[in-house]
């Protein structure tokens, strides 16, 4: 209802709670942005990611140690800027942090499949990368109006402790 005259309903415009989908596009495709701590996390993980696909095969356990704490660092940023949902919200399959991490992910394959000419990969990740990024839009907004829940699993996750932690390349034993 419009309470001003003016069209607007009299309340306050309600800041964005995440950062919408170009700004965290711009974020996992180089551009370091401002001072967000998601998109300089996404950032991050951009990086991490294009030097996982630059490594050769072997020990990736540092890299992927470093990706697990700024997944962390994600969640809790969402959580701490986003409403309570109801009880009754659907939970979504995955937290946020762990979305941007595979957009991450297809940016970097977008760029490696660029460098090396593959076409058909490049076209594969940029598709995979616009549908993740399309499910990061929803994904926000319905974490902003409270109707998605988000996977509840922040404690114990974190590098620092004992809860779930990356996968270690283990020596095979022959």
């Amino acid at each position: 209802m419009d309470t001003d005259g003016d069209g607007s309903t009299g309340r306050p415009e309600q800041e964005p709670v995440l950062p919408d989908r170009a700004q965290m596009m711009q974020a996992v495709c180089g551009v370091a942005g401002d001072a967000d701590p998601v998109l300089c996390a996404a950032h991050e993980l951009a990086t991490l990611h294009e030097r996982r696909e630059q490594q050769l095969p072997g020990d990736t356990s540092d890299i992927d140690w470093a990706r697990a704490r700024l997944v962390c660092e994600i969640d809790r940023w969402v959580v701490l800027r986003s409403p309570t949902p109801a009880i009754s919200a659907p939970i979504h399959t995955e937290s946020i942090g762990a979305v941007v991490d595979r957009m991450a992910h297809f940016a970097a394959l977008t760029y490696r499949a660029l460098a090396c000419g593959a076409e058909a990969d490049l076209h594969a990740a940029q598709q995979r990368l616009h549908e993740l990024a399309c499910g990061y839009a929803d994904l926000i907004g319905e974490v902003a109006s409270g109707a998605r829940r988000l996977p509840d699993g922040l404690d114990g996750d974190t590098p620092e402790s004992d809860g779930p932690q990356p996968s270690r390349n283990l020596p095979h034993s022959e």
